[in-house]
Formats: structure tokens, sequence, C-alpha cells
């Protein structure tokens, strides 16, 4: 862990905290004395909270035969760590929901969240390992972490959320190359901070690392991993989603003895919660999946005994979409230029209003715009530097140009020359009319002979930095690294 990236989240005016209600929860609990009147007396007092948790343990995700009126009858039904997990849940939901114009993608992270949650839960209770209400919450909290790291770093994290392309399990990766640091590591700093149980502290803080570390409460990590699992399976990439479905039936008969059968009755079961739940926490998740359909095609798969992949139409390491060479090219690409010590660049190309054009002309919107964009950007690069620059869909409605040789002390210039080509490239959309279409552009230059940026790494770094800058700047502008900071070209 890297001391000095945490602290300096750790104070950033930007951190989320916890509302009231959910510190005095958290207080209270950790007296071994409290009464249960006091817990509830807190609670009482936040009515939207209050609301909301009796609506939930009324709801059919708890069952319970006789109807609770209080948080006191909720209490003595249900117990002090169901009571307790909900308020924090519905406390941490209220806190992290997102606004319209924001590009975190909070339907994803509460997606994920619940599905996570109601696994948990369902798990702990069938293969009776501590507290179902206490998984159901580590579960619920375990990325909240992310949501810091966006906080602070903004655009530079939407960036590196969209190289892991959706990937879970590589983000934490991602993160520590960028930032030093991860969402576990963060996440559990500020559950720390909250004076949330120690051993839900320890369980995020290592959700994902794999068997080779051990938690204070190892059967509720494993059964947080399980859960991650089932989100994982359940999400919208169906490759992905079998790949986790085939590790959390082999996870799952490898930790707690538990049978195919009753493993995937987990799925059908949750998926049957997760609208309700969405609603008690006041959150906008979408169309649950088809689970019959995904376990339909596990079996498929089983009985043929391989993953089958479907065969591209297009090269390998080429984006559908645009026909350039894609992130995976761009990143060997990038190794290559480092080979040498010669003078290297990295200008990355962003269609400002992306969002703005999705939602007003609909997601083909936003594709044509890409796809016209890469066009102007490519023949533009061939016409001013020829063979010296190389083209890549990058991320998002982002593009990568790598230079190299002369063409690198022109990068300035070039940048202008393709942000006039965009600007030149109008776009015919029958639902918008006629378009013109802007651009940010974020450069980094290594030169010959230097230290500076010195590694790939470093390079991509601070062009990411770049094009943050020239967004921030109202967009339409450019901007490059130099001397620790990013400095206007045109704007």
């Amino acid at each position: 862990m890297n001391d000095t990236a945490l602290a300096r989240i750790m104070e950033s005016p930007q951190l989320p905290t916890l509302p009231a209600v959910a510190v005095r929860v958290l207080e209270l609990t950790s007296r071994r004395d409290v009464e249960l009147s006091e817990i509830a007396k807190a609670v009482e007092h936040d009515p939207a909270i209050a609301t909301r948790v009796l609506k939930t343990v009324n709801s059919s995700f708890y069952g319970l035969t006789q109807r609770v009126g209080s948080i006191r009858q909720a209490l003595a039904y249900l117990g002090l760590e169901t009571v307790k997990g909900l308020v924090l849940g519905f406390s941490l939901a209220q806190a992290f929901k997102g606004e319209e114009e924001v590009l975190f993608d909070f339907e994803d992270y509460w997606r994920r969240s619940i599905y996570s949650a109601s696994a948990a839960r369902a798990l702990a209770s069938i293969v009776k390992c501590g507290d179902a209400d206490e998984a159901f919450l580590a579960a619920l909290i375990q990325d909240v972490g992310m949501i810091a790291l966006w906080k602070h770093y903004g655009d530079r994290y939407i960036q590196v959320l969209d190289i892991a392309d959706g990937d879970h399990q590589e983000i934490s990766g991602f993160e520590r190359r960028h930032f030093d640091i991860d969402h576990a590591e963060i996440g559990a700093a500020m559950l720390d901070g909250w004076k949330f149980p120690t051993h839900i502290v320890d369980v995020v803080l290592l959700h994902h690392h794999g068997p080779e570390v051990a938690a204070q409460d190892e059967d509720m990590r494993r059964i947080v991993l399980l859960a991650t699992m089932v989100a994982e399976s359940l999400g919208p990439d169906p490759e992905r989603a079998q790949k986790a479905l085939r590790q959390y039936e082999e996870c799952c008969s490898t930790w707690f003895n538990l049978r195919r059968g009753t493993a995937f009755a987990v799925l059908k079961s949750i998926t049957q919660h997760t609208d309700e739940l969405g609603r008690m926490f006041d959150l906008k998740t979408s169309s649950n999946p088809d689970v019959d359909a995904i376990l339909e095609e596990a079996d498929r798969l089983r009985r043929e005994n391989r993953v089958t992949a479907p065969s591209p139409e297009f090269p390998e390491n080429t984006d559908q979409l645009t026909g350039l060479p894609d992130r995976n090219a761009f990143q060997q690409r990038l190794l290559s230029v480092f080979e040498t010590e010669a003078p290297a660049a990295i200008l990355l190309v962003g269609i400002d209003g992306m969002r703005e054009l999705n939602r007003e002309g609909g997601p083909g919107s936003g594709d044509a715009a890409l796809a016209k964009v890469s066009d102007a950007v490519l023949r533009a690069c061939r016409e001013a530097v020829g063979t010296q620059a190389s083209v890549f869909r990058f991320v998002g409605a982002e593009l990568a140009v790598v230079l190299q040789g002369d063409s690198v002390a022109r990068a300035g210039i070039l940048a202008e020359r393709l942000r006039a080509s965009i600007r030149l490239a109008p776009l015919a959309d029958e639902r918008l009319g006629l378009l013109k279409l802007g651009a940010s552009l974020g450069i980094a230059t290594r030169l010959e002979g230097t230290r500076n940026l010195g590694t790939p790494d470093e390079l991509l770094r601070a062009a990411m930095m770049a094009i943050s800058e020239a967004r921030r700047n109202g967009g339409d502008s450019i901007f490059a690294w130099g001397d620790g900071e990013p400095v206007a070209l045109a704007a």
C-alpha cells in the first residue's frame, strides 16, 4: 500500500462522508452495553431511513409472517445486525447516489453492489457461516473506494475504468498502475475511519486477493468473493459471464462443498429480489438478466467441454466500429516504441459532448460520430506525417495517436490540424440534423536522452492528465503535459 497516495485521497475534501444516522448507529453498536431502544431512537431520528428499513423488513426479501410497525419491533424480530446492516446500506446508497451529469456509471455500480449483496446474504444463509446480514453489508460496500477514486481524480479515473473495459477483476491492477493504490485499500481505510467492525474492514481490504491470503473472517471473505462472481455472471458480457459462472461453481464446491444445483439456485433466488431491493434503496438498476438462458448456455458449454468463441469478422486486435487497431494493438505499439531511446509522443483525441449526443440522438449517434472522427484523424495523420503516426481506438470515445521520429517535434502542430479536421467533418444525423463535432486533445512527449516520462505507463498517464485538463477547460482545446503539469496550447 502506498501511504502517501492513501493520505492524499483520505485528506481530499471530495471524499464522500457518511450520514449522521449511520455514524450514530455505528457508535452505539460498538458499545457492549447498548440498549436496543437507544438504537431505535437513533434510526427514527432520520424518518427517511427509518421508513426504508420498515418497508424492507416487511418485504418478501425477509418473508416475515407478521407485519413490523416500528424500528423497535424490527430489532426484536430480525436482530441488531440485520437492522444495522440495512441502516448502513441505505445511508451509503443515499450518500453515494449519482447525478445525471456525472460520467461515473452509478447504474452499473449499484447493479453490481445489489447483486453481490443479495447473493452474499443467500450464500451465508445456505452455508451457515457467520451472520448473513453482515455478509450482505460487506458485499454491498466492498467497492466504495471506487467512488472515492472518482471523486478525487475525476476524468482520469473514468479513463482507467474505460481501459479495464468492464472487467472488474482487472480494475484494481489498473488502479495501482495509475494511482499507486486501489479501491479496496481506500475503501478499507474509509470504513476503518467510520468505525466499521474490523472483520468487515478486512474483507473489503482483501476482496481482490486470491487464496494466497486469509482474512480475519475468511468464511465471510469467501462468501463475498462468491457473491462478486455471481454479479459478474449476471453481467452484460456473455463470455465474461460464463467464465465467472464456471469459477463460481468450482469455488462453491471447493470452499463450502455446495453442489452445482444448490449453487445455481442462488442465482435464481437473488434476481427475484433485485428489483425490490433497487426500489427500497431508491436506486436505478438495469433490468434483470435471463438466468435460465445463462444456465442453459452453461449446460451447453459443459456438454461440449469447451468455451466457444465466435469467429471474428475482423482481423485480430482490430476495433469493429472504427476499423482502427484496438487498445491491445496500441499497448503493443507503445511497448515497441520504448525498446529504443528515440523520441516518442502520444496524442489522445476525445470527442466532446458524447454524453449529450447519445442522450439526444440515441447510442447510434455516438457511434456514428466516433466513426466520422476516426476517418478524419486517420486521413489527417497520413497527409501530415505519413507512416510516422499510428492511429488506434483507445477507450470509449477516444483515439490514440503514437508518433515517432521527426513527427514528435510537430506534435502540437499535428494536434491543431486534427482538431481542425474534426471541425470540418460534420456529422449528418437524421434525428439531430447536421452537427459540428468538437474534440479535446492531450499530448505527452518523451524526448531523446531524457528520463522524463521514461516508461510507457508514465507517458500514457501524462497524456491522460493532459486530455482531462482539456475537458475541464470546457472542451475543444489542446493541452500538453510539460514540467509536471498540463499546459494549454490552444483553447
